[in-house]
Parts: structure tokens; sequence; C-alpha cells
């Protein structure tokens, strides 16, 4: 097999070679901008360094076994409010203490407050962020390539933290699992995992069919958030991006790159990054520290409190989708109480989505459930940011006030006398004939029941003047509960234990207010 040994080289390009060596006293530096692709093995005796800024970063791919260490000069973004950056370590072997060490020493790099480093870990057990600190540094293990790691570096310095190890020549695992459900709410779904290489990883399928993140952990992701999210640093929070993101648009982590998944476990199970994920020539270089781009076909949902942007939320129309959950292109939002977001329109199971996409027929007969949650005497306004469909017809509905907002001509504007939370108030129509047909109507109840949960959930009980009266029926019609509810709670439960398995209607009703809706127990 052929190699190359090099003396001294600056990559900017592409370069290809069977075996590379770096002797001892020679150097290769890969620039933001460069890529290599290393047919066989790989050895270092040298110096090899990597380099990288805001929104390009240099990668190199091995087939073959690697040895040595290099060293990859990571953009990390700053410390400071609403910002810092998600990192992993795209190089093995690396101590934190070390890391640590090399990045504060000299013209310091890595942020620090007092006796605090700006370089912590994430506990979804307890949904605690903890900093290293002088006096737990030195015990510091190595860093665990394929977990994430909250970063900042010092405002106004060059915002490059060194990493200094081996690259992993294998597929990378690392350990996920759902403690808000083994935790009975106390914990988060949400685990911090990492790029483990100094290379682009595939994400979606628009990235690669077949080998690409999602795809590939697809059994070990809760489907209603069957996406990555990652963190904006621009107040707004994470973004999700699942197969359809940006209008078909390929997906790809940057080298070291972190970003948050819902585990689907709750006893724990391991997400694979596979070598055959790796690529050096993405379509786009994309750190998530960036703008959310405005998708095609879609309604573009901003809440904003006076003039301060609080939440958007994105519907999107096109073909192959349906009423009900989509994976990877329904997005659960991070935060299920965000401030704007919208649910399913058929087999709600409670879950708030960021993003949400529907069939074009939704857009005549189709009316989307809208949550919104703020607090009493804060006014808010919803406001249609974008709209790219043909009919310049997006109404909102306030079912309470009896109002249809055309959000074309104005803003939704509201100053609650009462906490608002939940779904059942506000809703979306796309056509005029769905705020008239009989056939389709808003209820400001709502009735859910989860696929893993043993109870049925009730919505808006608090929004009625009069109880509730609550029917549920079989598939044959015979009634196999009924039951009443005072509106003292705004949420409550009824269980399912004993229940035999199958499709229920449940009938909610309280004066003039009426829903009807199927189920489906397990």
């Amino acid at each position: 097999m052929k190699k190359i040994t090099l003396i001294f080289l600056l990559i900017c390009g592409f370069t290809y070679s069977q075996n590379l060596t770096v002797e001892s006293g020679a150097s290769l530096t890969i620039e933001k901008t460069g890529t290599a692709t290393v047919g066989g093995n790989f050895s270092n005796s040298g110096t090899v360094t990597m380099n990288s800024d805001s929104n390009e970063f240099s990668a190199i791919k091995i087939s073959g076994s690697t040895s040595g260490n290099v060293i990859y000069n990571r953009f990390v973004n700053i410390a400071a409010t609403d910002e810092w950056d998600l990192i992993g370590s795209p190089v093995d072997g690396l101590s934190i203490s070390s890391f640590v060490s090399t990045n504060t020493a000299g013209t310091a790099t890595l942020a620090t407050n007092g006796s605090a480093y700006a370089i912590g870990y994430y506990d979804n057990s307890v949904d605690t962020w903890t900093n290293y600190t002088t006096g737990t540094v030195g015990t510091a293990p190595n860093f665990d390539i394929g977990k994430g790691y909250q970063m900042g570096t010092v405002s106004g310095g060059t915002q490059i933290l060194a990493f200094t190890g081996t690259i992993s020549s294998s597929d990378e695992t690392q350990a996920v699992i759902n403690n808000d459900a083994a935790n009975s709410g106390s914990g988060r779904r949400w685990n911090l995992v990492a790029n483990p290489y100094p290379s682009y990883i595939n994400a979606n399928d628009d990235a690669d069919n077949t080998n690409n993140f999602l795809t590939s952990n697809a059994s070990e992701i809760d489907t209603n958030f069957f996406a990555i999210y990652g963190w904006d640093a621009d107040g707004s929070g994470y973004t999700a991006r699942g197969h359809d993101y940006n209008s078909n648009s390929a997906v790809y982590f940057a080298p070291g790159q972190a970003f948050f998944i819902a585990s689907d476990d709750t006893s724990g199970e391991n997400i694979t990054f596979t070598e055959a994920m790796q690529t050096v020539s993405p379509a786009s270089n994309d750190d998530f520290i960036s703008g959310d781009p405005i998708e095609p076909t879609e309604i573009f949902l901003r809440l904003y409190n006076y003039d301060e942007l609080i939440e958007d939320a994105h519907i999107k129309f096109q073909e192959n989708m349906t009423l009900g959950l989509d994976p990877g292109y329904d997005l659960g939002d991070y935060f299920q109480g965000s401030a704007i977001s919208s649910r399913l329109v058929e087999n709600d199971e409670g879950i708030n989505f960021a993003h949400q996409q529907l069939p074009f027929s939704a857009m005549e007969n189709a009316v989307i459930p809208l949550v919104i949650n703020q607090s009493a005497g804060q006014e808010f306004r919803v406001n249609l940011h974008s709209a790219t469909i043909s009919d310049p017809n997006v109404y909102l509905e306030d079912v309470e006030e009896g109002t249809f907002t055309n959000l074309y001509e104005e803003d939704f504007v509201l100053n609650p006398t009462s906490d608002l939370e939940g779904v059942g108030r506000f809703f979306i129509h796309m056509s005029a004939d769905t705020m008239s047909n009989g056939e389709v109507t808003t209820s400001m109840l709502n009735a859910y029941k989860e696929v893993s949960i043993n109870y049925i959930t009730l919505e808006g009980l608090a929004t009625q003047a009069n109880e509730t009266k609550v029917s549920l029926y079989n598939i044959i019609g015979r009634e196999v509960l009924s039951t009443t509810l005072n509106n003292n709670m705004n949420t409550q439960t009824i269980s399912t234990l004993g229940m035999a398995a199958g499709i229920y209607v449940i009938e909610l009703e309280s004066g003039t207010d009426r829903l009807t809706k199927k189920l489906i127990i397990q």
C-alpha cells in the first residue's frame, strides 16, 4: 500500500492518500476550510493541527488505524447571558484537567468566574448543570467522547479552545436514558451528546439516506422528539432539526458539535456514532449558532411580550404528511412549557410541537390547536412573521372571547386576566370554511392518552363555568365509564387500569361546550 510521509504541509483544500505518516519534527496544518481523507492508516510522530472559526471547521476522515495526537483548535462561543456553547471533544484520551490547564495558561481563552471554569456537564436525572472548579478539576475524568459539555470562552478573545488527543478509528457509543418518565417527571428526557470525530457526520436522511445519525438511532429516540436539538445562543433556546429541516436540506454535525436528543427508554440504552456517518465535504458549515431560516410552504408564528420576542412556532405543509405524528417531521418542543406551540390535529398525546408538518389538504379543512402559555396580566401579541402559502388567510381563534383574527391583517393581542396554559382556547384556521362548517368544531376542553401512561389526561376544565360530564365508550358504542369532574383544577386524569386494549371514544360535555374524540388504549 502506498504511503505519504510528511515533513511540512499546509492543507487548505482536499487531499487523499493511502497511508499518511507525519514524521518526528514534521508538521501538518489543516486550515479551517481544509479537509483530508486518508484511505489507509494515519500515524503522527510530529505535530498535526486542525483549525476552525465560527462557521468553518477543518475535517479529517481516516479509514484505517490511527496513532499519535492531533490538536483541534475548536471555535467556542463566549460565556455570557444566552450565549455559551455546547461542545464535545473531537479527540480521545484528553483529560479535563489538562484541557483546562492548556486553555487557561498565558492569554486565557476558557472563561472563568471566581473558582469556576466555563466547562460543565448536564445531569438529566435532576435537570442540573455542574461546572468544574479549581477544587474539582484535579479529579475530573477524561472527556467522554460522544458526550456533550457546556463551554464558554472569554469575550474579546480568540474564542478558540485547543483539544489535544487521538483520533477515534471506531464506532462510538454514548449511554442515554429518559429520566423524565423513570423519575416520575423529576428528571428530563434530554441527553447531551456530541460528534466524537474531527470530521463532520451526517445528521439526517438528506445528508445520507442510510448512514445518518437519526436513522441509525431511530429505536433509541422518542418519536415525538425525533430530532436533534441544538443551542442557538441568541436567547431563543433550542432549534430542532429533523429529517425535513429547511425544505429537505441536509443537516450535518460539525466536529465536536454537541446537541440534545430525547431518549425513549427509562432503563437506559446506547446511541451510536458510526464511522460510516463521517464526511469531510458537507453542503453547509453549521454549528447551530446562527439564525433559523424561513421554510417554504409554511406559517411561522411569533409571540412577543410587547416588543420582546419570546418564542416561535412553525406549521408546514407538504405531501406525504398526516394529521397525526410523523416522526422526524413533527418535532416536539424542547421546552414543553414554551410560550407558543401547536398540538397534533389527530391522535394528540399531550405533546407540544415547535415544528408540525401537515398535508396540503389540511390548509382547507383542518383546525390546528395552538398552545399559548402566558401569565395573567402579561400582555402578549401573536404575529404572523412569515407565510408562504397561496391563500392569504390565517385566522387565530380565541374560543373564550369568540373572536377570529386574520393574522395577515393584524396581530392578535391579549392581556389575560388569568394564567394561560395548555390547549383548548386558541386554534389556527387556514380557511374561512372551517370557521362556519358545523362538522368542524373547536372546544376549550381536550382529552388525550399517552401510549406508555395508564391514564387519560383532561385539559381545559377550569375554563368551564359548569362541571364537566365525562363519558367513555368502547368500539361497539357501549359506555364503559361515566363521571363528572368539577372545574377547580384545569388538568385532571382518569385511570385506564383494567380497561381492555382497543379504540375508545371519549365525550366531554360542559354547558354548550362539547368534545368528542377517539382514543387508543394499549
